[in-house]
């Protein structure tokens, strides 16, 4: 492999990219994000939420719609009146809160709440939306917050928002992507 400035050509290219990425996040138009009160969650808007989560492919769209309803705060994006993003801070899940706990080496309390649901519709990505979704998701809750991903974009977006990744990787529920653990204190 060719090397440039000590790093290997693909190492570089992947850097690059990530650069390139995080600079086209940083132009945000016209986009509004806000928190949906409980009552602001209608059908539609919750239709419209798991609709981009179900694009994203990272969760299970099933389990969003079920629990959407259910989470202490919900942000979304908005190009004018279309939903083009969204985040959450789920419910207090404590079983689930254990496996992590289990499977990732890092021991935290079983009532610390989960930011997740966090997706953008792929024709609005690269707008710093996830960032702005879960900076303000953050800034409304005082408390601990673990996440888990295997994307590398939401992985730059916890680190923006102060999650620091600990412990151990393990397969997802799929058996083909690797999960980490990320955690704001």
């Amino acid at each position: 492999m060719e090397e440039r400035r000590g790093k290997t050509f693909p190492e570089g290219h992947k850097k690059l990219k990530e650069e390139i990425e995080d600079a086209l996040d940083s132009f945000q138009g016209d986009y509004i994000v806000k928190k949906l009160g409980a009552g602001d969650l209608t059908a539609t808007i919750l239709s419209a939420c798991v609709a981009i989560i179900t694009k994203g492919e990272a969760v299970d769209w099933e389990s969003a719609k079920r629990e959407l309803p259910l989470t202490t705060w919900v942000a979304v994006a908005f190009k004018g009146s279309e939903i083009v993003g969204v985040g959450a801070i789920k419910r207090e899940r404590r079983k689930y809160a254990i496996s992590v706990s289990a499977r990732s080496g890092v021991k935290f309390p079983p009532e610390t709440l989960e930011l997740g649901y966090v997706a953008v519709d792929p024709e609005h990505q690269g707008r710093q939306l996830s960032s702005r979704i879960a900076a303000l998701l953050v800034s409304q809750y005082k408390g601990r917050l673990f996440a888990t991903t295997y994307h590398d974009r939401m992985k730059r977006t916890l680190a923006r928002a102060g999650f620091v990744q600990k412990g151990n990787q393990w397969k997802s529920k799929n058996e083909k992507d690797m999960l980490s653990f990320w955690e704001k204190e």
